[in-house]
């Protein structure tokens, strides 16, 4: 969403798009690494601990499903977000640093991804590029939308000022049917929490 906005709002669109989407980039991967290297030598001693990392995720995960669904059946105003005056291409890299760190606690697949490396034993020759190439997964739809954006931001303006006042303005609908999408993704979360993480 701020890299939509950023293309609706920056002055300098492509060169305040692009910092954002560095910092944003380094930020996670620099969390990701060091995730990683902090776990793996954890791991040295504290026995049982990827065990316990698996347990307290899908405990997390299932909450998070289950609120996501109570919520679904109640209407509630949507959250618009404006580009404040001080956002340009030089405060734009921290501002995606922020941000990313802010949405660390969403980015659940990535514990569940360090925490596979460490209990398979895959060393850090391995798992450094392959979480790098995990990273480079993340920042993709920021990266396409800007891309995407800048390359034909006459054209898209309107759909992408369309795409931002449908998803940012007014209120979202109550909807049992993707409430119940959600408490079966809780459902699966603790079904593999019991069944499945030993």
């Amino acid at each position: 969403w701020i890299g939509v906005v950023i293309l609706l709002a920056a002055k300098r669109p492509a060169a305040t798009g692009w910092a954002y989407a560095v910092g944003a980039f380094v930020t996670f991967g620099t969390f990701t690494l060091l995730l990683y290297f902090g776990l793996n030598a954890a791991e040295t001693w504290l026995d049982g601990l990827t065990l316990w990392l698996r347990r307290i995720l899908f405990t997390i995960i299932t909450v998070v499903f289950v609120v996501l669904g109570v919520r679904r059946f109640t209407a509630r105003p949507r959250r618009g977000y404006g580009l404040p005056s001080w956002v340009n291409a030089w405060t734009a890299l921290p501002l995606g640093l922020v941000a990313t760190i802010s949405d660390i606690p969403n980015a659940f697949p990535m514990f569940l991804a360090v925490e596979r490396l460490i209990d398979t034993g895959i060393g850090p020759e391995t798992a450094v590029p392959v979480l790098i190439g995990y990273t480079a997964i993340y920042a993709l739809p920021t990266l396409a939308a800007l891309i995407i954006g800048l390359l034909y931001q006459d054209r898209l303006r309107a759909r992408l000022q369309t795409l931002y006042n449908r998803y940012a303005t007014g209120h979202t609908k109550p909807s049992g049917k993707i409430a119940a999408l959600y408490f079966t993704a809780a459902a699966a979360s603790l079904a593999i929490l019991i069944f499945l993480v030993r």
